[in-house]
């Protein structure tokens, strides 16, 4: 009997592949504010945000300023003393968005990417820093101003609406402690929750107490 070998798992991303956690933030306490007031690298930093500017971008087939933002996102998620993580990761980056003709080349300065072939330090920190800025500012002009009146910012627009609407069912049904956080955690797994059946029930005896008197 032969023994059929197991496929190699494949990963959406790099840093899936690397075990690094989603980056940006997936939710909030409260919606993002999102207009075009807003400066970009700080909607950027939301995920639920950048995937909506990133669909819309590679509808214009101007993507690749996005990706390359998105996955130094996640480089910078990881450790600066985990050296071999982020070294595996910045050559990745720069395979497929810094050498000339790469897939996805990102348009940057020949100053930019010359920093970025020639540095000695695939670990450090600010590797990508100066590319991310000129192309945030490549974004503002080429994008911005043409995303916010397109489908993708209504149907984003809409996506916060039912996250609102179902974060403030959820205070409604259970007080303003909800935590998104929490709401995933089974009762039976959750190390606060007799914790939290103990004040319920306390309070509840006081009540029945004070309208017995």
């Amino acid at each position: 009997m032969s023994l059929r070998k197991r496929d190699p798992q494949r990963f959406e991303t790099m840093g899936r592949a690397l075990g690094i956690p989603d980056s940006g933030l997936l939710s909030q306490r409260r919606p993002l504010d999102v207009s075009p007031d807003e400066p970009l690298d700080k909607l950027l930093q939301n995920k639920i945000f950048r995937q909506s500017f990133m669909a819309f971008a590679d509808s214009c087939l101007a993507g690749e300023s996005v990706h390359f933002y998105d996955e130094v996102t996640e480089l910078n998620k990881i450790p600066v003393d985990d050296h071999v993580r982020r070294v595996y990761m910045a050559r990745y980056i720069i395979d497929k968005y810094i050498v000339e003709g790469a897939a996805m080349e990102v348009n940057i300065s020949h100053r930019r990417r010359q920093e970025i072939l020639a540095t000695p330090d695939l670990t450090h920190p600010d590797l990508f820093k100066n590319a991310v800025h000129e192309l945030i500012q490549l974004m503002k002009t080429n994008l911005g101003r043409d995303y916010w009146s397109s489908m993708f910012f209504v149907k984003f627009k809409e996506e916060l609406s039912k996250q609102s609407g179902y974060q403030d069912s959820m205070e409604r049904l259970v007080g303003l402690d909800y935590s998104p956080r929490l709401s995933a955690v089974r009762c039976a797994d959750d190390p606060f929750h007799q914790e939290h059946l103990m004040k319920s029930a306390s309070r509840r005896s006081d009540i029945h107490e004070t309208d017995a008197q």
